[in-house]
């Protein structure tokens, strides 16, 4: 018994959206109701680079573009009256910039809600201009593209910009686009293209984005102006980041940090209402800024990868008084020499009322990973598990390792030393 033709038609065009364009379509041919029923389909994907399959197995170099342009042509325009929620377009070196444009603004008049448009063999192919004034986009994900962004804008309705290894027309594009989307909560900024020569200096003002992430961006300089900010991810380690007197991102719940900065306070400084976060933090000097607490931090990892993680770490302990949980892994190479323990003046507070769980993954028990974790377990009352992951697959050294440590005395009676 067919099941599936006894669905209703909303529901089938449910389940097609989630094949590829060129399935969806072949689908006309199995009865009368699927002829019309591929039209209604919400969602489009459309790929230049495999829609020739068999050509490509032969590998044939130059596949008919025309006929992947007509099989575009066709599924846009059959559309007429209908909504089209979502739009994939993964383009070779064959598309042209005209042809684009027609998609594009076609989908834009069919009330396009979500749009993911990637160039690839690096043709840094502008982006169509029609698609700055669509009211009705709500995501919007570009690859390897240019951003030449124009006086008119309007994206009224835009929550989700993702921008990925493209391009900028001059060091003001982005700033011209991010004022005229007034709903954006969630941002991604993702190894940005530009000569070496190019100096970018960024100015993110959004007051109502939520989520911010730049990665491998190569910024010169970053003024942040975002109030309603939850959720900051950074990685720099270009060594040319500074940010600028003022960084407005002070209601931040969760960070992941990773740069390379001549002196971080600042930026520690605007994170002080983080509950979670993860620092690697490679610095010419780190001063701690004083007058920081960090009383909502609840979860704390840091990177091991730089000599002064100790210094910092030690003085995140003593201003976090609500610390639950320490994480501590070695993300990256070690290059610099090991840094020295000193035992603080006082206990932590969060030692005597809220740590639970201490972690250390690439544990090599070294002598200063020694007497930390020691001092950790001596002096955490509510500790419950501390678990270590050795950085050594030598089974001699992993059981002295675990040795010394089941001999370091724990002042919680519950605690469970796990090693792995």
């Amino acid at each position: 018994m067919d099941r599936i033709s006894h669905l209703p038609d909303e529901v089938l065009s449910r389940i097609l959206s989630f094949l590829p364009t060129k399935d969806v379509m072949r689908t006309m041919l199995l009865s009368k109701r699927y002829k019309s029923l591929w039209i209604t389909v919400p969602r489009l994907e459309f790929d230049e680079l495999t829609h020739f399959p068999e050509r490509v197995s032969l590998r044939c170099p130059d596949p008919d573009y025309g006929i992947f342009r007509r099989f575009v042509d066709r599924s846009l325009m059959s559309r007429e009256g209908l909504v089209l929620q979502s739009l994939n377009l993964k383009l070779g070196r064959h598309s042209t910039y005209d042809d684009i444009e027609i998609w594009v603004r076609t989908a834009v008049k069919r009330g396009l809600m979500e749009l993911k448009l990637e160039y690839v063999y690096y043709r840094r192919g502008f982006v169509p201009k029609s698609l700055y004034t669509c009211e009705t986009l709500v995501v919007l994900n570009l690859e390897m593209g240019c951003l030449d962004v124009p006086d008119l804008i309007s994206l009224r309705s835009l929550k989700t910009l993702t921008l990925k290894s493209m391009s900028y027309s001059d060091e003001n594009a982005l700033l011209r686009l991010l004022p005229n989307c007034p709903v954006l909560e969630d941002l991604v900024i993702q190894e940005i293209s530009h000569s070496e020569t190019c100096e970018l200096v960024f100015k993110i003002v959004v007051p109502s984005l939520k989520k911010l992430s730049l990665i491998d961006a190569k910024i010169t300089q970053l003024l942040i102006d975002a109030p309603s900010l939850k959720y900051f991810h950074i990685v720099d380690r270009s060594r040319c980041l500074s940010f600028s007197e003022s960084i407005n991102i002070h209601e931040v719940v969760e960070a992941k940090v990773e740069v390379i900065l001549s002196r971080p306070e600042k930026l520690l400084h605007s994170l002080a209402s983080v509950e979670h976060i993860r620092l690697c933090l490679s610095a010419s000097e780190v001063v701690y800024p004083l007058g920081s607490c960090f009383h909502r931090l609840k979860h704390l990892e840091v990177c091991t990868c730089k000599s002064e993680w100790l210094d910092l770490f030690m003085h995140l302990l003593q201003n976090s008084p609500s610390l639950k949980v320490i994480k501590i892994n070695q993300c990256h190479p070690v290059t610099n020499p090991r840094p020295q323990w000193k035992q603080p003046g006082s206990v932590p507070r969060c030692f005597s009322s809220n740590l639970e769980i201490f972690e250390w993954i690439e544990y090599e028990g070294r002598q200063e990973e020694k007497e930390l974790s020691t001092y950790i377990l001596k002096t955490a009352v509510c500790l419950k598990k501390a678990s270590f992951t050795a950085k050594s697959t030598d089974s001699n050294k992993k059981l002295q390792m675990l040795q010394e440590l089941a001999l370091s005395p724990r002042v919680s009676s519950t605690c469970e030393l796990v090693f792995n």
